[in-house]
């Protein structure tokens, strides 16, 4: 029996009008190794379970796996589980590779010993094509770079290119003991520091291998749920990481602003609409905020405004400062 040396896996929920054509994107990929296509079915109600087991007819390099619908993350820890490669690549079932996506990402990373290799993003229509003018993610620098060199890459306009999990491949061993958290949404945020912490080499590509299909039903469209303010606990969760494991005052300080940043950012959106269900959901995060905020005064990538409104929206009634018209 061959060994499987790229373990590419798939969470798929009710994307089945772009399904096939991200699975072709993979199964047609320009790719020397012998690699497996492990498609999750995390309880899709759209017909995509059916679709996944027509092209596993099709196709011995794919596998289904059909679970009841637990979300995100834990379809990515499903295929996780069940993987038997090498390395790990993960690709969101309504996206699209180019055909040289997985040649280039295990060339980089066997050219270089390398733990992670990254490629640009081309974000596409939802039809697919390009949009006029094309418009790329693309690295602050490419090239060979240690892990940890690159975590204040996160808060950069493109840090996306950095944070996601989808343009990336992985050697399986730096996923020895994480997975991603589930039930949350934002699930990057609280795995992302920690890959590129235990990555020695990353090597970044700025060629645009993949395309991100933006389309209105995704869940980065949808409107404002109490969950959104996961984002908020991924944060906090890498600012605590840093100052648990000594990193660097730069990276301490990058990770806490960016905490502060995104919870004021949802109480600003909750203060224009406030509805009963997120004032509960500021007020379950101020416990949180809260325990931040002794560091507040030291944090030298925060503003003096942005510190007193901080400590404001830490401190103060939720429902004073949301107050919900009657």
């Amino acid at each position: 029996m061959e060994h499987i040396r790229v373990s590419v896996i798939v969470p798929i929920y009710n994307t089945a009008p772009w399904l096939r054509e991200c699975i072709e994107s993979i199964t047609s990929q320009k790719f020397s190794v012998p690699f497996e296509i492990l498609l999750v079915d995390d309880g899709a109600t759209d017909g995509s379970g059916a679709i996944c087991d027509e092209l596993a007819a099709q196709d011995a390099r794919i596998q289904v796996l059909h679970q009841e619908n637990q979300g995100l993350s834990a379809a990515r820890n499903a295929g996780m589980d069940k993987a038997t490669g090498d390395y790990y690549a993960f690709v969101d079932s309504d996206d699209i590779l180019r055909p040289g996506y997985l040649q280039a990402l295990y060339d980089a990373c066997e050219e270089n010993d390398a733990y992670m290799s990254i490629c640009a993003v081309e974000d596409v229509n939802e039809d697919g094509t390009s949009s006029t003018p094309p418009a790329y993610t693309l690295p602050n620098a490419t090239g060979r770079h240690a892990g940890r060199d690159l975590l204040n890459c996160f808060y950069s306009p493109n840090g996306t290119y950095y944070t996601v999990a989808w343009n990336k491949l992985y050697r399986a061993d730096v996923w020895k003991l994480l997975h991603y958290p589930e039930g949350r949404l934002h699930e990057d945020d609280f795995v992302a520091h920690r890959l590129f912490w235990r990555c020695d080499r990353v090597v970044c590509l700025g060629e645009p291998l993949y395309c991100y299909r933006l389309r209105t039903g995704s869940i980065c469209h949808t409107q404002m749920k109490p969950a959104a303010f996961d984002a908020v606990d991924g944060l906090a969760d890498r600012y605590r990481f840093y100052v648990e494991n000594g990193a660097e005052r730069s990276v301490i300080d990058y990770a806490y602003a960016a905490c502060w940043h995104r919870y004021l950012y949802l109480c600003a959106k909750v203060r224009i609409a406030p509805t009963p269900e997120l004032v509960k959901a500021i007020s379950k995060e101020q416990f949180l905020m809260q325990g931040l905020i002794s560091y507040l005064p030291n944090c030298k990538q925060l503003k003096m405004t942005e510190k007193l409104s901080a400590a404001r929206w830490a401190m103060m009634p939720a429902e004073s400062l949301c107050p919900i018209k009657k």
